[in-house]
């Protein structure tokens, strides 16, 4: 049953907020935007050793080695983004405005894809410094789909002609803090870019992405081509002694200073046996808005 149409009708006076928010579904839209999936390699490992059983010294092992990647998380993101913390793995999603929106777009752009970059980093620094294998990063373009509420509470589920007449949250719901019931993140509902991050990164070596690099699928390339180039920049390929570059320069005539820059393996990957067809870059230096490229880089092959 479609509870949805069922209830689409309903006043917010009957029922409850759970019937109201079900029934008051959003509009069909597309909504472009970037999403980075990183995963701890080898997280299983320390669970398969113990036979799934956790004592003292497997909690102690897990706990630290969450804790520090996700502290990690918290500190590399910012009001533009939004983050999802699941278990050993961590989505970043950034939805760009449109060509109309923002003058500002491609500068957040570059500043969130520069987060990404960060997190990875910091990332595998801290796991190499206790002898862990790091984190395997992708980031990819795609659309997603809000078409539901994005969380239900306790509260919803109180009829509304139970509760106070001067408040909008039932008692109950006040004494027990009013919790959330159910988690579906509209920034990640229905995401494509996050299906072909988690189907590339989840594929691994057996896909030809090998090891704790960060790559890059072929979407999110053809996107900051297109966005940048609405914006009026002008992209440059060029090929190089340390690998394949891309710049967004600021002025076409200098890419010493861009708004954003990339220097890719040459060797493109091609993945195998995952049910996606596409191109992937391994990432080796990312050139930040605020430097010259001369001058200063991150270098993810020394992370």
């Amino acid at each position: 049953m479609d509870f949805g149409k069922l209830f689409k009708n309903i006043s917010k006076d009957f029922g409850s907020n759970l019937t109201y928010k079900i029934g008051l579904s959003p509009t069909l839209k597309t909504k472009q935007c970037f999403c980075m999936w990183s995963d701890l390699l080898g997280f299983s490992s320390i669970f398969q050793e113990s036979n799934w059983i956790l004592n003292e010294e497997v909690k102690r092992r897990v706990y630290e080695r969450l804790e520090a990647a996700h502290s990690a998380v918290l500190y590399y993101s910012s009001p533009t983004e939004r983050d999802l913390i699941l278990n050993d793995g961590m989505a970043k999603v950034f939805h760009p405005k449109s060509k109309d929106e923002d003058s500002n777009n491609i500068l957040l752009i570059s500043i969130f894809l520069r987060s990404c970059v960060e997190l990875h980093i910091s990332i595998n620094e801290t796991e190499h410094e206790l002898g862990l294998p790091g984190c395997r990063s992708v980031l990819a373009f795609g659309e997603s789909i809000e078409y539901i509420a994005d969380d239900i509470r306790y509260d919803d589920y109180v009829l509304n002609y139970s509760k106070p007449t001067d408040s909008n949250i039932s008692n109950v719901a006040k004494r027990t803090g009013n919790p959330i019931v159910v988690y579906n993140p509209k920034e990640l509902q229905m995401n494509t870019a996050f299906s072909k991050a988690y189907l590339l990164e989840s594929g691994g070596s057996k896909a030809g992405l090998h090891g704790h690099h960060f790559f890059i699928d072929e979407s999110s390339i053809r996107a900051i081509i297109t966005l940048a180039t609405d914006k009026g920049y002008t992209p440059i390929w060029e090929e190089r002694e340390e690998g394949l570059c891309l710049f967004v320069p600021y002025n076409s005539e200098n890419i010493d200073e861009v708004i954003m820059g990339f220097c890719f393996d040459k060797e493109i990957i091609i993945p195998k046996d995952v049910r996606y067809n596409t191109k992937v870059y391994k990432l080796k230096r990312y050139y930040p808005h605020d430097e010259k490229t001369i001058d200063f880089y991150f270098d993810l092959e020394q992370c």
